[in-house]
Order: C-alpha cells, then sequence, then structure tokens
C-alpha cells in the first residue's frame, strides 16, 4: 500500500476506530438504561432492542480493541493458533446476532399493525425474551464452519483457495443480502400497513407515540445499515473470485483500502452509532432520556422527583386490535 493510503488507513483506524468505540459503548450503555426501564420493557421491540444494545457493546470491545492494539503490537492472529481460528468466528457472530435481533425488531413492528389476530400474537414479551434467547444459541451453531474454514500456515492466518470462496458466499448471503433486505420489506410493510392502522387507533382514543417511536427509529437504523453495509458483500465476492491473479501494486493498494472500509471501518459505525440514530429520529425518544437523566441526577444530588399526575391513556394496542375489529 502506498504511504499515503496507509497513513488516511492507520489514521481512521486510530481516531475514527477510536471514536467510535467511546461514543459507541457510552451510547449503548444508554439505550440499555432507556430500553430497561420498567415501562419500557412491557414492550416487545424494547426487548429486542435491549438484547441489540448489549450485543453492539461486545461487537464494539471485541472488534475495534484488537484492531487498535495491532497498531502498535504484533497481531496475536500470526502466533497464535487459538486467536486465528476464534477471531474472526466470534466477531461474525456476534455481529450476526445483533442483525438478526434488528430483523426481527422490525417484523415485530409489522405484526403489530397486521391485520392477523395470529401474526399479532408474536408482539409479546415472553415471545420476545424466547427469540432472544434463542438467538444466542442458533447462530454459534450456525456459523461453526468458520473456524474450519480459517488456517494457521507458516505464521499466517487466512481462507486459502475454496475456504475463501465459500466464506465469501456465505456472507455476502447470509450477512450482505439477507439483513438489509428483510429489514426494508418488513419497514415498507409496517408502514404501508400503519397508515391503515393510526386512523383507526387514535379514533379510538389511543396513545401510540411509543410505538411510533420505536418504528421511525428502527426505520433510520434500517437505512444507516443499508448504507453502511452496501459495499460489503461486493468486495467480499470480488477479492474471493479474483484471488490469485496478477495485480499491478496499484490495484493491490486500492484494493487493500476499499477491503479495510468495507470490511472493517464501516461495519463498526453502525453499531457505534444506535443511541445517536434513535436519539435524532425520535422525539419520543429524547424526551424520555431528557426525562431520565434529570431524574437520575435528582436522586443523585439528593433532591426530591415533582411527581407530575398523569393522564391514563386506553389499553394495548394489541387490545384495541381485538376492539376495533382491525
Amino acid at each position: 500500500m502506498s504511504p499515503s493510503l496507509a497513513d488516511v488507513r492507520v489514521s481512521m483506524t486510530r481516531y475514527g476506530m477510536s471514536t467510535f468505540l467511546v461514543l459507541g459503548v457510552i451510547g449503548n450503555l444508554i439505550n440499555v438504561l432507556m430500553f430497561a426501564r420498567r415501562e419500557s420493557l412491557r414492550n416487545s421491540c424494547s426487548l429486542y432492542l435491549l438484547t441489540a444494545s448489549i450485543i453492539n457493546i461486545l461487537s464494539i470491545l471485541w472488534g475495534i480493541i484488537p484492531s487498535l492494539y495491532i497498531l502498535d503490537h504484533t497481531d496475536p492472529s500470526t502466533y497464535s493458533v487459538v486467536y486465528c481460528k476464534l477471531r474472526l468466528y466470534t466477531i461474525h457472530t456476534i455481529l450476526m446476532i445483533g442483525r438478526s435481533l434488528m430483523v426481527v425488531a422490525c417484523f415485530d413492528r409489522y405484526a403489530l399493525c397486521s391485520h392477523s389476530n395470529r401474526l399479532r400474537l408474536f408482539c409479546q414479551t415472553k415471545i420476545a425474551i424466547r427469540v432472544s434467547l434463542a438467538h444466542l444459541i442458533i447462530w454459534p451453531l450456525v456459523t461453526i464452519h468458520i473456524p474450519f474454514l480459517q488456517q494457521y500456515i507458516q505464521n499466517r492466518c487466512y481462507m486459502p483457495g475454496i475456504n475463501d470462496i465459500i466464506y465469501a458466499s456465505y456472507s455476502t448471503v447470509v450477512a450482505g443480502i439477507l439483513p438489509p433486505v428483510l429489514m426494508s420489506i418488513f419497514s415498507i410493510l409496517t408502514m404501508r400497513h400503519r397508515r391503515e392502522l393510526l386512523t383507526r387507533l387514535n379514533a379510538a382514543g389511543v396513545n401510540t407515540k411509543r410505538d411510533n417511536a420505536f418504528m421511525t427509529m428502527l426505520v433510520s437504523q434500517v437505512i444507516i445499515y443499508v448504507i453502511t453495509t452496501g459495499m460489503y458483500p461486493a468486495m467480499t465476492l470480488y477479492l474471493s473470485i479474483i484471488d490469485g491473479r496478477a495485480k499491478s501494486i496499484g490495484q493491490q493498494q486500492i484494493e487493500t483500502f476499499l477491503n479495510f472500509i468495507a470490511g472493517s471501518f464501516l461495519i463498526y459505525l453502525n453499531p457505534a452509532s444506535t443511541f445517536f440514530i434513535y436519539f435524532l429520529a425520535a422525539k419520543t425518544f429524547r424526551r424520555d432520556c431528557k426525562d431520565t437523566f434529570i431524574k437520575q441526577f435528582r436522586r443523585l444530588s439528593g433532591q426530591r422527583t415533582r411527581i407530575e399526575p398523569r393522564i391514563a391513556h386506553t389499553q394495548n394496542i394489541m387490545y384495541v386490535h381485538q376492539n376495533t375489529r382491525v
């Protein structure tokens, strides 16, 4: 790689990904605080976002810290077989758990707006807990082939020949195509059915602000996810196809840099930015954050929190669905 591209790559890793690390961990910790509140735990979508926020913290720590470490130290994958085998396996598994949880969250919002009573039954907290736990068990099994594809040969950790093609094809479909496509489909269906549903719910006097906020937050995150992962499947498949072919030095430099952008830098932008996406996208989430921080500040400073009377709202949307024949 030419000195200019090498310097840009190192600077983006040292400063850009360090920023992802700090802001991403802080932001997702705030997400955990917000989604773990008693009123939030009654919402199935909130449980998915809570679990995804915890997974995001793990992916940021395990994905970015090693990248920062090897800037000034020897890469452990060059001398540790165990690290070589488990590094990609663990980070890919953690990222896929987070991505699939977002897919399920999008489906949860679509099911909530569905005309089918059977689909609406999916929007229950007990089901959200079971589905979230299932992700933690299923994905480590689905990705178990990765350590076998990864080889440690002569102090090199890589996927030779057909192994690279197998992984590239798998990751292109499973990580690069299916999540954004499914997220987009469920988001579009949700918005289409939501317009029909809101008229009936508003007529029934139901407060739908929180559910609207979750939908807005999810749609915004889907847009960012599609943008940040768009290069990854194309770059992965391209590199596996042309592997072993003669290349000029300039071509190698460009490919290495683009692979860093698509496979390292942008990959962690999405999990690191979730809180800021939610905060900018949803007014209800901003208000809840403000109220929560004021409450915590008063508690820490010994001030008494003034309790304002609130008007009780009609029962949840699941109940109204049945009584309004949606």
